[in-house]
C-alpha cells in the first residue's frame, strides 16, 4: 500500500505539471479594431448528433465578439475540431453577414454511418508482411465485431467483439466523453478476455519464437479497465486509468521459458495505474499535415494490492511535429521514448519495438527491452490534393461521397532499445537501428490510409511493404 500511495502522489504531480503546461500554451487574442458579433449559430445535417456535441467543439459561441482578422482561423479551427471527433465525413462552416457587424455562422455536417457489425475473417499475425511470409490456414480468426460510433447521438462509443478460431477473444467496452454542463468530463469501462493456443515464448536471433503446447490453451488473459478523462478546453486531455490484468499460461510454457511470466510462474495478476496528458493541435488525427501533438504517460505496474514481483514505473513521451515547407511539400517528425525503472522484467512485459511500433523494413523482427527511443522522419509530396467525389449509384449520403488524397513520401527511421540482460543471439538491442525508403499513401474516407512503400534497413535487407491503418493510431 505504501507503493500505491507513492504512485498516486507521482501521478498527481504529473497532473499538476501538465495542467500548467496547458494553461501556459493558450493563445492570446490579437488586438484589432474591426469586430463582429455572432448573432446565431445555425446547424444542419445532424440527423443523429445532438447540437451540444457540435457546439462543444466551436472556439466561439452565440453572442461572442470576434475580430475580422481572426474569423477565418476560428472557422478553420472549429472545423478541424469537429472532424477530429471522427463522427462526420464532411463539415462546412460559412458566415452570413446581417449588417451592423452582426453575423450568423452556418454549420453543415454530413454524418458518418455509425453502426458497424463487421464479420471477422483475419490472419493471426503481427503485421501484413508476416502473413505473406508464413501463411497457414490454421491461423485464421473468425467471428463478429460491433462498433457503434456516436451511440445515442452523444459521441459515445460502444464496442463488442466475439472472435473464435486461432485466437479466441471476447470484449465489451463503453465510452462517454462529454459528461457535465460543459462536457469536460468523460468515463469509460470495459473488459477483454483472450485465449490463444500459441505464444511468442521467447526472442531468438531477433525473431519471436512461436510455441504451441499440447496442453492448450497456451495462454489466457483477462483485462478489465475503468478510465476518467478531463478536457478543459479543446486541445488538452487528461486521463486516469485503472487496469487489472490476469495471465494464465500452460505448465509447458513455464517449463520451456521460466522467465515468460517470471520465476517459472504459470500465473500473474496485477493492477496498473496510468496517467496520460495529451495536447493535440494538429489539423487532423487521421493524416495530419500541420501542427503538433505532445503526449506524456506515466504507468505504475503493480500497486501492492496483489502479489506481483515486478513493480515498475514506466514513463513514456511522444512528440509529433508536422510542418508545411512549401506548396504541396510537408515534413513531419515523430519521436517516442520510454523509460522503465525496473530493468529485469518477465518476457511478456519486456516488449519494445516490433509489436505496436516498429521501424520500417524491420517488420520481420522484434526488439525486446526495458527502454527505447524511436524517431521517424518523413518528407511528403502532395500528388493529389484533398478532393471529393460523389458516387451516383449509391443513394446513402454516408457512403456516396468519398474524399481522397495521394502523397509520395520519402522517409528515414531510427530506433534504439536498451536491454541490460539480452539473449546473446539478439544483436539488434543496445545498438542503433535505422532504415530508409519511399512510399505512396492513399488517404480516403472512414479514416483509412492505404500505404505501399519500399524500404531498406541497416543490414541491406529490403523489399516492398503494405499497411492499411490510421497512422499512429496505436501510439
Amino acid at each position: 500500500m505504501v507503493l500505491m500511495a507513492k504512485a498516486i502522489k507521482f501521478l498527481v504531480v504529473c497532473f499538476l505539471l501538465c495542467h500548467v503546461i496547458e494553461a501556459a500554451s493558450q493563445d492570446s487574442l490579437v488586438i484589432a479594431d474591426d469586430k463582429l458579433v455572432i448573432h446565431d449559430i445555425l446547424i444542419s445535417g445532424n440527423k443523429i448528433t445532438h447540437e451540444p456535441v457540435i457546439l462543444r467543439e466551436l472556439v466561439f459561441s452565440t453572442g461572442d465578439t470576434v475580430f475580422k482578422m481572426e474569423l477565418l482561423s476560428a472557422l478553420q479551427m472549429s472545423r478541424d475540431n469537429l472532424l477530429k471527433l471522427a463522427i462526420f465525413n464532411f463539415v462546412n462552416l460559412n458566415v452570413k453577414h446581417l449588417g451592423n457587424n452582426l453575423i450568423d455562422v452556418t454549420i453543415v455536417v454530413t454524418e458518418r454511418w455509425y453502426i458497424w457489425p463487421i464479420p471477422i475473417v483475419e490472419y493471426a499475425d503481427r503485421n501484413f508482411n508476416s502473413l505473406i511470409e508464413n501463411w497457414d490456414w490454421e491461423r485464421i480468426n473468425y467471428g463478429a465485431w460491433l462498433k457503434w460510433n456516436n451511440f445515442r447521438g452523444w459521441n459515445e462509443l460502444l464496442t463488442a467483439k466475439i472472435q473464435l478460431g486461432y485466437v479466441k477473444e471476447y470484449a465489451l467496452a463503453y465510452s462517454k466523453p462529454n459528461i457535465g454542463k460543459n462536457q469536460n468530463h468523460g468515463i469509460s469501462a470495459g473488459f477483454n478476455a483472450n485465449q490463444q493456443n500459441e505464444v511468442f515464448i521467447e526472442t531468438v536471433n531477433n525473431v519471436p519464437v512461436e510455441y504451441q503446447p499440447l496442453d492448450i490453451p497456451a495462454q489466457v488473459r483477462l483485462n478489465t479497465f475503468a478510465r476518467y478523462t478531463y478536457r478543459r478546453k479543446y486541445f488538452a486531455l487528461h486521463s486516469l486509468k485503472l487496469d487489472y490484468y490476469d495471465y494464465q499460461v500452460s505448465d509447458s510454457v513455464a517449463i520451456i521459458n521460466p522467465n515468460y511470466l517470471g520465476g517459472g510462474a504459470t500465473s500473474i495478476n496485477y493492477f496498473m495505474l496510468t496517467y496520460q496528458f495529451d495536447y493535440d493541435i494538429r489539423d487532423s488525427k487521421v493524416y495530419p499535415l500541420v501542427g503538433f501533438n505532445v503526449r506524456i504517460k506515466a504507468e505504475q505496474l503493480g500497486l501492492g494490492i496483489t502479489e506481483f514481483d515486478h513493480p515498475t514505473l514506466r514513463l513514456t513521451g511522444i512528440v509529433m511535429f508536422h510542418q508545411k515547407i512549401a506548396n504541396r511539400l510537408y515534413f513531419y517528425n515523430t519521436t517516442k521514448a520510454r523509460f522503465s525503472s525496473e530493468k529485469v522484467m518477465p518476457h511478456l512485459l519486456n516488449r519494445a519495438l516490433g509489436y505496436n511500433e516498429n521501424l520500417r523494413a524491420y517488420e520481420a523482427y522484434v526488439i525486446d527491452g526495458s527502454d527505447y527511443v524511436l524517431s521517424l522522419y518523413n518528407f511528403k509530396i502532395q500528388v493529389v490534393k484533398p478532393n471529393s467525389y460523389t458516387l451516383p449509384f449509391i443513394g446513402m449520403e454516408q457512403f456516396n461521397k468519398i474524399h481522397y488524397a495521394v502523397y509520395v513520401n520519402v522517409f528515414a527511421d531510427a530506433g534504439y532499445v536498451n536491454n541490460e540482460f539480452p539473449n546473446p543471439t539478439n544483436t539488434m538491442v543496445n545498438t542503433w537501428q535505422f532504415s530508409t525508403g519511399i512510399g505512396i499513401d492513399l488517404v480516403t474516407y472512414y479514416d483509412r490510409v492505404f500505404t505501399i512503400f519500399y524500404a531498406i534497413n541497416r543490414y541491406g535487407e529490403h523489399g516492398f511493404f503494405f499497411q492499411v491503418e490510421t497512422p499512429f493510431s496505436r501510439w
